[in-house]
């Protein structure tokens, strides 16, 4: 049994549940993925943020004994007095001070500390080299005094001298003790001397992670930077003897690689201490190199998307079969109607088999199924009223009458069945009526009117022998029209070739009498046309006389060259020179002949033109010659170059055997301007011409060098005037002369001008070094902060001058300074004098690649040495961490420089222009040295900014 064969009531509930079924399983598939999806997404993140976290605290713990050490150094770095038992003092109270610190100890090279390690050999806290190396530890319980050991091949001590940068140990073992070092190198006059470090134990990281729990039996580990576990709350006994390349779990081993380049991520394994499926989540703990590694089994982190998944499907189970009743209901209610429907509609049927039309569907049904019987009753109408009209259209086409139409609004093929009938009607009208205006247009004499409408059957054979009866008719009149349009066409071509010729034209007979002349002849002789017809062409000729014109040309008409020149005289009595060809014709049934006169009026004047330019021509060369003998005989070489590639030679004067070549070696093209040019100048020449049209300069004037063709390299000054013309290519012409001699002599000047600069430069900055040298000495003797400050002050002035000279020392030009180098040594500077190492104050600066002249650059130099030092000194009284940027930038001419720092700020109360502070005064003072301006902004950070204009500036490419 097919689908077909199912009741109404069936196939609806069928189709019913089907798609409810179909909507709710996709619906609830998409739900479940979704929200499962997420809730394991967050079980994931939950996990990575407790990873972190635990990694971030652990971070923070090494940063802060990072930073002891660094402290450490630092200090050293600056200690001066090198008393020994001052030091130990010094790290034992370190020690005491920090509680979480294992051990400190600083470890100097041979002889760097006091210069007395003879005297200290075996001494208490060293050993037989009496290095200064001492190590105070806790190891024992109480506070002991050892020295180092193994510093001549460990890392603590060997790495951190070879890269003279801090350094953090891998994990090991000494005296009992897991601990890892963490060292800084002691440099003091940019050499290394030794180290500074402190050393930590791991337990108290073993403590922290053996109380750490993920859901419920979730736990967690540390690992160093090679894979080495640090610690573990179950397996004790892999603390420091395993590697997380020894489980032999590929999983493991690749995070073990990513620890190693410091990153974080996950994956699923399964653990080696459990057995269970678990996710790993491994985090890096940066200061140290170490990883935080979190353990979730897999079960217990995804229970909650398990149990969400299976309520889901209980819910949707429900939902399927309450709607399954529903659709049952549904069907019983439609079923009921439409088996009346049906009844009526065989009834119906068997009536309209029988040709009962007139019979109708009872309409009394459901209003929901009241329009079904309406339709039928509405097909029953329309099928009854076309077949009446088409009969009534039928009828009157038989009758003749063919403007007859369908009338009534047919539709689908009753209207095709209409739309039939009225086609043929209108076609059968049309022939007639296109049949009719052929034969009207016949009868007046119109041929052109084709047959335009063509019949089919019988009535082709109408049309056609209209059509052939006007195709007869109008060949014959074509013929005669064309012959009578021939004629006109041949007489208007000649005379629009008489008349539209350049040239006058007469036609006149064997004894001169003018019989036909053009337009042009009339107009330029000032005669009529019918005055024309009275003359002569003797009448008109103005060289020769009586009959001798005529014979002469009677006699030319014979011959191939039949062209004389003479004179024909105007109206006006003007003479004008013409040039006559002539030629005998057949005009009218006699002999005549044919002349054209053309005006040679312009051709004479040319020609004048050319002689008298000839003889000036001839004065011209003998000029030429004079001038080539004063200029071969003088210092002075004349060239003509094309602007092409390489500047082939046009012309040059003959002595340019000055420099050993020939006119010859130029002129045949053996050697190009190009070739003698010294390879230095080659690009520089040609980017310069290629400029020339921009320059808008027909000037062209340079110093270069040249080889001789003996070798020598000469230095010439040339002056070109380059010749520009619309059609052809520029020319370059000029002349040049050796000016080796000269050369020789600037450069000399040059070189000693540069020594005294240079000299002179050296020794202000050695006299400003030993000034600044003089100021920090003599600060050492004061305890008095103020005082010191004010030492240290007066050093960085001097300090920043000094970087100046130095730098103009060190410049090429001896005038300009490269300003963003200067700016990077002043800042280290300022670095180093006030220790900002230990408190991670990083000075920042980012300065437009320029040259800058003396009179800028020392008020700017200290212009920022004094607004840094002021953010250095009171930006950040508390904080262990800051910047302090100083940007130079140029725009339009006009710099911009901006020093600015995140510190607390500049005070509100303080108007920084009318302050008592030195430095503040010699901000303003040297702003308006440099005629400048300069306004502080506090938008939740201090920023001054400077605004100045230097002529004198040069980019750096």
């Amino acid at each position: 049994m097919g689908l077909n064969d199912l009741s109404i009531k069936y196939k609806l509930t069928l189709y019913i549940v089907a798609g409810v079924f179909l909507v709710l399983a996709v619906s609830t598939g998409i739900i479940i993925t979704t929200v499962t999806t997420q809730q394991e997404k967050l079980a994931y993140q939950q996990s990575i943020e407790l990873a972190r976290d635990y990694a971030n605290q652990f971070d923070g713990d090494m940063r802060q004994s990072k930073a002891i050490a660094q402290t450490l150094a630092n200090s050293m770095e600056v200690y001066s007095s090198a008393n020994r038992d001052e030091v130990n003092n010094m790290l034992k109270h370190l020690l005491l001070k920090n509680p979480t610190l294992t051990g400190v100890y600083v470890g100097y090279e041979p002889y760097a500390f006091d210069g007395k390690d003879a005297e200290y050999s075996d001494a208490h806290g060293h050993d037989g080299t009496g290095r200064f190396i001492p190590y105070w530890n806790k190891i024992g319980g109480s506070v002991a005094l050892e020295p180092l050991v193994h510093y001549n091949e460990y890392d603590y001590y060997q790495k951190t001298k070879k890269t003279t940068m801090d350094v953090v140990t891998e994990p090991y073992y000494y005296q009992g003790i897991f601990m890892v070092s963490f060292d800084s190198p002691i440099i003091k006059d940019g050499g290394f001397v030794g180290i500074g470090g402190v050393d930590v134990s791991l337990k108290y990281i073993d403590d922290v992670v053996g109380n750490v729990k993920a859901f419920d039996t979730g736990y967690a580990f540390v690992t160093g930077n090679s894979g080495i576990v640090v610690s573990h709350p179950v397996h004790k006994d892999w603390i420091a003897s395993k590697t997380l390349y020894d489980f032999s779990i590929p999983e493991i081993s690749k995070a073990a690689d990513n620890i190693k380049e410091g990153k974080g991520g996950n994956f699923e394994t399964v653990d080696p201490a459990t057995g269970k499926d678990v996710i790993m989540f491994y985090e890096p703990v940066k200061t140290g190199n170490y990883s935080f590694i979190l353990v979730v089994p897999k079960d217990e982190m995804l229970a909650g998307v398990t149990s969400l998944r299976s309520k889901l499907i209980i819910i949707s189970a429900v939902s399927i079969a309450f709607m399954g009743l529903v659709a049952y209901l549904i069907a019983m209610s439609i079923n009921r109607p439409i088996n009346n429907i049906v009844t009526s509609f065989k009834m119906i049927s068997q009536d309209a088999v029988e040709g009962k039309l007139d019979a109708r569907a009872n309409t009394d049904v459901g209003i929901d199924f009241r329009e079904i019987p309406n339709g039928l009753n509405e097909i029953l109408d329309a099928v009854t009223a076309p077949i009446r009209e088409n009969m009534r259209v039928t009828n009157a086409l038989a009758k003749g009458e063919l403007k007859t139409r369908i009338q009534l609004d047919l539709k689908g093929k009753f209207k095709q069945a209409g739309d039939t009938l009225d086609n043929f009607a209108e076609y059968l009208d049309r022939i007639i009526e296109d049949s009719n205006r052929v034969l009207t247009a016949i009868q007046n004499n119109d041929f052109s009117r084709p047959v335009r409408v063509h019949g089919e059957g019988d009535l082709r054979i109408l049309t056609n022998g209209i059509e052939q009866t006007r195709l007869s008719l109008d060949e014959a009149t074509t013929e005669r029209i064309k012959a009578e349009h021939a004629l006109r066409e041949s007489e208007k071509k000649f005379r629009t070739l008489f008349d539209s010729t350049s040239d006058a034209i007469y036609l006149h007979n064997m004894e001169g009498k003018i019989l036909e002349v053009n337009q042009l002849a009339c107009e330029r002789m000032g005669y009529t046309h019918d005055e024309f017809l009275q003359m002569k062409q003797t009448d008109i000729d103005g060289t020769h006389a009586g009959n001798y014109l005529l014979d002469l040309i009677k006699e030319l008409c014979k011959l191939k060259s039949n062209i004389f020149e003479t004179i024909h005289v105007t109206k006006s009595g003007m003479q004008l020179p013409v040039e006559l060809s002539s030629g005998l014709i057949m005009y009218e049934g006699k002999k005549a002949v044919l002349t054209i006169a053309r005006d040679i009026t312009e051709r004479k004047r040319i020609e004048k033109a050319l002689k008298q330019y000839a003889e000036q021509l001839e004065v011209s060369n003998k000029i030429k010659e004079e001038m080539e003998r004063v200029v071969n005989s003088s210092p002075v070489i004349v060239f003509k170059w094309r602007m092409e590639k390489d500047w082939p030679v046009e012309f040059v004067s003959e002595n340019i055997t000055q420099i050993g070549y020939t006119v010859e070696d130029f002129i045949s093209g053996r050697i190009k301007y190009a070739d003698i040019l010294h390879p230095e100048y080659r690009e520089k020449f040609h980017s310069r011409l290629e400029q020339h049209p921009d320059i808008r300069s027909d000037q062209f004037n340079q110093e270069y060098r040249i080889f001789t063709k003996s070798g020598d390299v000469r230095w010439v000054d040339e002056r070109t005037f380059i010749q520009t013309a619309p059609s052809e290519k520029n020319i370059l012409q000029g002349i040049i002369l050796d000016i080796t001699e000269r050369k020789k002599a600037e450069e000399a000047l040059l070189k000693a001008e540069e020594i005294r600069k240079k000299e002179i430069h050296h020794r202000v900055k050695n006299n400003l070094q030993v000034i600044s040298s003089l100021l920090f000495l003599e600060s050492e003797n004061f305890k008095d902060k103020e005082i010191v400050e004010a030492f240290l002050d007066s050093r960085n002035r001097v300090r920043s001058m000094a970087l100046i000279h130095e730098e103009l020392y060190q410049s090429g030009d001896m005038s300009t300074i490269d300003f963003a180098d200067y700016t990077r040594n002043l800042l280290n500077f300022l670095t180093r004098s006030y220790f900002m190492e230990s408190k991670n104050i990083k000075l920042n600066s980012q300065i437009e690649n320029v040259y800058l002249g003396m009179d800028t650059a020392i008020p700017l130099g200290m212009i920022i040495n004094e607004l840094v030092s002021n953010s250095l000194k009171h930006g950040f009284p508390d904080a262990i961490e800051g910047n302090v940027n100083v940007t130079l930038e140029l725009d339009n001419n006009e710099f911009t420089l901006q020093i600015s720092d995140d510190g607390i700020g500049f005070p509100e109360n303080i108007n920084f222009r009318q302050t008592a502070s030195l430095g503040l005064q010699l901000v303003t003072t040297l702003v308006e040295q440099i005629n400048g301006t300069i306004e502080l902004e506090r938008n939740g950070r201090t920023s001054f900014k400077i605004h100045f204009k230097e002529l004198k500036c040069k980019v750096k490419v």
